[in-house]
């Protein structure tokens, strides 16, 4: 699964962001805010984005053992449908290690983890949108950690030029944030491009509940094409050599339903084994 999917849960529903500071250096707070709305506008079509994303401490913590280290991310959502997207996470030979897809439109959902050497496909159908998507919930924590940054009276703001882009960098020195909160900045950098405000690097080192984390994002391509152009498999995983593939039908719930079809697929037969195996005096 998607790592940045628990740390927007943990900041979205336990903190409140705070009030600006008003002694905020204003042109830095004013370019921060126009990224974070600019991660908050409407777009239409098919959005296509490559990033490369990098977690540590305890946000790495909270994914498979295959998962930790640096990745590229593809990511496609369908602006015009709601809760149709596809997310995956790729090694440098382009291996898929984690990935979520739902299609709203053919009422199917698919989830990919890799764990223990071993890759495994969950495919669902009869499916419904899931209330928040993996790539709104991406968004909301990158708002939110710019929120934090916006807070900060101690910003810095310099022109650099990345490529072909004129962007701004501002970089939020160590004690960003007060020390005992649940979520405690040590150092952030957002560096947004001059001409439209999108977020193009993010990275920031801190505490959540008093464990250091670390995440980097950077962005490496993005583009728009038509609804229309979408082809069957866009909002699908497709299986790897060797990986154990396990289909049925959604339920209500899309983080239960990957347990329960997990579990479901364990041989009731072996399940008793290992229960009669575990009662045996001595063992």
């Amino acid at each position: 699964m998607i790592p940045l999917t628990a740390a927007a849960a943990v900041l979205l529903v336990v903190y409140v962001l705070p009030g600006v500071d008003r002694r905020t250096t204003v042109s830095a707070a004013e370019i921060l805010g126009r990224s974070r709305s600019a991660l908050a506008a409407p777009a239409s079509g098919i959005e296509v984005l490559t990033y490369d994303l990098e977690l540590a401490g305890v946000l790495a913590d909270l994914i498979p053992e295959e998962q930790t280290g640096r990745f590229i991310v593809q990511e496609l959502v369908d602006h015009d449908h709601a809760g149709r997207y596809r997310i995956v996470k790729l090694t440098s030979d382009g291996k898929i290690v984690g990935g979520a897809a739902d299609d709203s439109l053919r009422g199917t959902r698919a989830r990919y983890v890799r764990a223990n050497g071993r890759g495994y496909l969950l495919r669902f159908q009869e499916a419904e949108p899931a209330a928040l998507s993996i790539p709104a919930l991406k968004r909301a924590a990158l708002q939110t950690f710019i929120g934090f940054m916006q807070a900060s009276s101690t910003q810095t703001l310099r022109e650099v030029q990345r490529g072909a882009d004129a962007c701004y960098q501002i970089d939020i020195p160590g004690g960003a944030m007060a020390v005992g909160t649940l979520v405690a900045l040590d150092s952030a950098r957002a560096v947004v491009t001059v001409a439209d405000s999108r977020l193009v690097e993010f990275s920031a080192t801190g505490r959540i509940a008093d464990r250091p984390f670390m995440i980097e994002f950077s962005l490496l391509t993005q583009s728009f094409r038509p609804s229309e152009s979408a082809q069957d498999d866009d909002f699908d995983i497709a299986p790897q050599p060797g990986d154990v593939i396990l289909q049925g039908n959604a339920s209500q719930n899309p983080v239960w339903d990957v347990v329960t079809r997990a579990l479901g697929a364990i041989p009731t037969t072996a399940a008793s084994g290992r229960q009669q195996g575990a009662s045996r005096p001595g063992q």
